[in-house]
């Protein structure tokens, strides 16, 4: 299976993080292999996953960005429930959130067009939830593009848990 992990800035000028997990199975089990890099306009984003769907079919992609602004009040039903579980999401409608909001809402909506599974995932959640830390060594955006994808893979197995659209991995 391959799965795409994106964690996307909210302006074209900063870099966002993007993750190719591809997850191969072999006699003794799976093995992961992993690529990162980090991509600026919508364009090199939109080009780099199809250039990699047209290698092998990509399942799914996972997106650590709001997808919608919330239909009242600061956060939607889904970010409510993380910060009750003690988790820190933003409000889509902080003034740093909504150019993010709004790009990842455009990017979704032409990958969903072109037939590709998106997700919206909350990428410091999945971190906490697999006792991951960065530490000093990663570069953060291509650490984030891959706790994404490895939260795609969660979904994929079905190992995953949907808080009212946000995916996090259970």
């Amino acid at each position: 299976m391959r799965i795409i992990g994106i964690d996307l800035a909210g302006l074209e000028t900063n870099e966002t993080g993007f993750c190719v997990l591809d997850v191969v199975s072999k006699e003794d089990g799976e093995k992961d292999k992993v690529q990162v890099k980090r991509l600026l306009t919508d364009r090199e984003i939109l080009n780099e996953i199809d250039e990699k769907n047209s290698k092998k079919k990509v399942d799914v992609i996972a997106i650590d960005a709001p997808f919608d602004f919330p239909k009242s009040g600061l956060y939607r039903p889904g970010e409510l429930k993380l910060l009750k579980r003690g988790f820190k999401p933003l409000s889509p409608l902080f003034p740093g959130m909504k150019p993010l909001t709004r790009r990842a809402k455009m990017l979704v909506r032409i990958l969903r067009d072109h037939g590709y599974n998106v997700i919206e995932v909350f990428a410091n959640a999945s971190e906490k939830i697999f006792g991951l830390n960065r530490g000093k060594a990663a570069n953060k955006d291509e650490y984030d593009a891959m706790i994404c994808a490895l939260t795609g893979k969660y979904y994929l197995k079905g190992r995953y848990e949907n808080v009212d659209g946000i995916i996090i991995p259970k």
